[in-house]
């Protein structure tokens, strides 16, 4: 009788195991590893120039990232350690001013492609500058493709856009200047201020380096971004 009532519980037992390792991985936490971009130094950015046009100035301080317009336009890159996979991001910025249009309708076209802030993800791929396309490329392109492993190419740069004309929300195209630029309008801005960003991407996308764009050269304008505080999260 006590041998029996012992071998119950022990198949009871077995049983409550057996079970629990079943149900643990629908009960546990989907973990996120998070990434916090350096903005307090420039020690482990690159500014790169247009082949037209002035750059941009880029301080840093205790603040964040500084980059001042003037007329100006440039990117701003950060290689990240290794490919990083990216499924939401979160931004903080201050605007001390925005660009100005004659017609903010127009924001996007020719004479008019003045965003004030464009955070991009250069994202490997096929794509590979050789030959004849090598040598007549600007230097921002084979900047661009210098950030990608020799082992492989590059894809495209997928950006996702501050905007000052609210219908282009939730819309994106391929920027009629390359096939290499990718653009999602993803947050409305009116006025100048602090502006605090979380975004989920729809699909996770592989990007090896960081890019910010910040323009002011269509539209004649002067003012100052401060990038306060950028995350990149992965689930």
């Amino acid at each position: 009788m006590k041998v029996s009532m012992l071998q119950n519980k022990l198949v009871a037992r077995l049983a409550l195991r057996s079970l629990r390792k079943s149900i643990a991985p629908k009960l546990r936490p989907v973990l996120m590893a998070a990434f916090i971009v350096p903005v307090n130094s420039l020690d482990e950015w690159k500014t790169e120039k247009f082949s037209k046009g002035p750059a941009n100035v880029v301080t840093a301080s205790e603040a964040g990232l500084k980059i001042k317009v003037q007329s100006s336009a440039s990117p701003l890159i950060l290689p990240l350690k290794g490919k990083q996979v990216v499924s939401s991001f979160k931004v903080q910025a201050r605007f001390s001013d925005l660009p100005k249009f004659l017609d903010v309708s127009k924001q996007g076209a020719r004479g008019a492609d003045d965003f004030p802030l464009r955070l991009g993800f250069i994202v490997p791929g096929e794509k590979k500058l050789t030959g004849v396309k090598k040598m007549f490329a600007s230097s921002w392109v084979k900047h661009l493709f210098s950030q990608v492993p020799q082992d492989t190419g590059l894809d495209r740069i997928e950006f996702f856009n501050v905007v000052q004309n609210k219908d282009l929300v939730g819309t994106g195209r391929e920027h009629p200047a390359s096939d290499l630029l990718r653009e999602n309008f993803i947050h409305f801005i009116e006025k100048p201020g602090v502006v605090a960003i979380e975004h989920k991407l729809i699909s996770p996308i592989e990007a090896v380096a960081l890019w910010i764009s910040i323009d002011g050269d269509d539209t004649k304008t002067s003012y100052e971004v401060e990038i306060l505080k950028i995350e990149l999260a992965s689930e």
